[in-house]
């Protein structure tokens, strides 16, 4: 004997089991394709930064080749692009783009290597300025229907030489040199109070020579005592005084350039201030 209970409980299993699978296809349906698209931004993103890079690095490689040859003429014979315009700095730049993008996988650039464009490139205030553009679409055009543009800039300053406008000529201050002794400084390093001009002279008879400047010379109370016995001494064409040693102190200098502010106590040497 059939119990119809039970059919109809085994029947109510079978359709719920049914609701379940199609529960699960309709999600699957739903699920699948937002994975499939989160994968293929993913790989974008990736390509578009790599391509980025690439192109970013050529950008200020040839910014600063051409910064370089910005001080040039046209007729300058040293420069390989003659006078650096805003029509040299596209065709320049252009070049190396594709020089580096050859061979690349370039599927997302729509027009690929032809689709990168330098357009607003110049040279302007003593900067070199690459700027490429191109639409990106994503690998194989998946994005073609609404693309997105790119930008990428390159920048260098120029070497166009020193014009004397970082450094006003009134914070140039005067330097002055000073010696050890620090008695007086000087405005000029070949003053003969500090540049010497040294040389030898047989002792028997030195109190008799002169000087540049015909003044006698005397015995240098550092080196010369009541004792000294010998055969030459040494002066300076400039100075009053005879040494028994080179090295005598009264003979060296020791020389610092230093700023005129900070020896203001010190008067300017009398031979400066001759010359002056």
């Amino acid at each position: 004997m059939r119990i119809p209970g039970r059919n109809i409980n085994k029947h109510g299993k079978e359709g719920g089991s049914l609701r379940q699978k199609g529960s699960l296809t309709a999600e699957c349906a739903f699920v699948l394709p937002l994975f499939f698209l989160a994968i293929v931004i993913f790989v974008s993103l990736l390509d578009l930064y790599r391509l980025h890079i690439l192109i970013q690095t050529t950008l200020c490689e040839g910014a600063k080749e051409l910064g370089m040859y910005a001080y040039c003429t046209e007729n300058d014979s040293g420069s390989p692009v003659g006078t650096v315009t805003d029509a040299v700095c596209i065709a320049y730049g252009t070049g190396k783009v594709r020089e580096i993008l050859e061979g690349e996988n370039l599927l997302g650039i729509q027009g690929g290597i032809n689709g990168v464009f330098l357009l607003g490139s110049g040279f302007s205030n003593g900067t070199v300025t690459l700027k490429a553009s191109f639409l990106y679409s994503g690998p194989g055009g998946l994005f073609s229907f609404f693309p997105i543009k790119i930008q990428i800039l390159g920048q260098a300053q120029a070497w166009t030489g020193y014009n004397g406008s970082l450094f006003p000529s009134s914070s140039a201050e005067e330097l002055v040199y000073i010696t050890e002794w620090q008695s007086v400084c000087h405005t000029s390093r070949e003053c003969t109070h500090i540049s010497l001009s040294i040389r030898s002279m047989p002792a028997e008879n030195i109190e008799e020579q002169v000087n540049q400047y015909g003044g006698h010379y005397y015995p240098c109370e550092r080196c010369i005592d009541d004792n000294f016995k010998g055969s030459s001494v040494y002066v300076a064409r400039t100075g009053s005084r005879y040494h028994s040693s080179r090295d005598c102190g009264g003979l060296t200098r020791n020389v610092t350039a230093v700023k005129r502010s900070e020896v203001q106590n010190l008067n300017i040497c009398s031979r400066c201030g001759a010359k002056k």
